[in-house]
Order: structure tokens, then sequence, then C-alpha cells
């Protein structure tokens, strides 16, 4: 998930309360890959910017911003090898602590199977990241502080892997 081109992803305030910054984050398998960057080439000058790749396919591309507080951005799932992998990403709240992060399954609310938190990691001080092994179909995100109602996602399928140069439309 997390194959870097140019500048390594920081990882930051794992769940764990462990530090540590200026490497990558475990990577969950899967289609996906991140990058940081910004404007004015580099995540230091500029806004801070999280590129979410999918198959290598620009899939979301979040900036800081003031105009909106909402912590959970997108969140996706896919089946690799016979695991069924969640990964979901978004911004951090303004006090910059890292959001709680459940993956669930089941479409009843009784039958709602959650997930302790997932592990979650900042990148650049502003985003954060989450994966999940298991057949889950939402994510819900909070922030720690419970300061502001919880965000929840249904998990959108990955695409499946295109293969072969685009042809333009041609038939």
């Amino acid at each position: 998930m997390t194959r870097t081109t140019g500048t390594a992803v920081e990882a930051a305030d794992a769940p764990s309360g462990t530090r540590d910054e200026g490497r990558e984050p475990a990577a969950p398998g899967g289609p996906w890959e991140v990058r940081r960057s910004g404007g004015g080439g580099g995540h230091r000058r500029g806004r801070p910017a999280l590129e979410v790749y999918e198959h290598g396919e620009l899939l979301d591309v979040l900036v800081v911003s003031r105009l909106s507080a909402r912590l959970l951005r997108g969140a996706r799932r896919s089946t690799d090898g016979g695991r069924r992998l969640s990964f979901a990403w978004g911004r951090l709240p303004a006090h910059g602590a890292l959001p709680v992060v459940e993956f669930s399954a089941g479409r009843l609310p009784l039958r709602r199977r959650a997930r302790p938190a997932a592990p979650a990691v900042t990148v650049s001080g502003v985003f954060w990241l989450a994966w999940a092994e298991g057949p889950f179909s939402t994510v819900t995100v909070r922030d720690s502080t419970g300061d502001a109602p919880a965000e929840r996602l249904r998990l959108a399928r990955a695409r499946a892997r295109t293969t072969g140069a685009h042809d333009g439309g041609a038939a």
C-alpha cells in the first residue's frame, strides 16, 4: 500500500502509542499506494497533500483545508491472494490526534461485528491512514476527544486491475 515514489510516508503516534517518525507504515498489501506531496516542490513548502492510488491510477487527492472538518475522506476494500483487505484515509482533526477507526461487517445493527480500533498512522502531520484484514463492509471514524459526531462510510470495492495500453476508444 505505501510504496512511495520520491518522498517517504511518515508514520507517527500509532494507536499503541509508539512513535515511528520518518519510517514507512507497515503495508497491508492490496492494490493501494499513497504518496505525499505539496505545492512548490515538497510538503514543507506549500500546502501538504496526500495522493491515494489504486492499481497505479490516481484515486483521490487530499489537501489541507479549513473548509471541511470531516475526518473520513475515503474507504475501499479488495481481495488480494485470498485475503480480504480494507483501507481508509482522511484528515486529522484540528487538535492533531489520531481518530478512532473501526471497520465492521454485517447489515443489521444487532449483527454488526466491530473490530477493535484499526491501526492508524499519521502522514505529514495532517492526514491519517488505517487498514484491516477481514470481511468488512463499513468503516466508522470518531474524533478521539468525542467532540464531533462519528462519520461512517460503506467500503467501495476496489476496481479490477486493468492491463494493456489505452487505445483511445478505437475499436
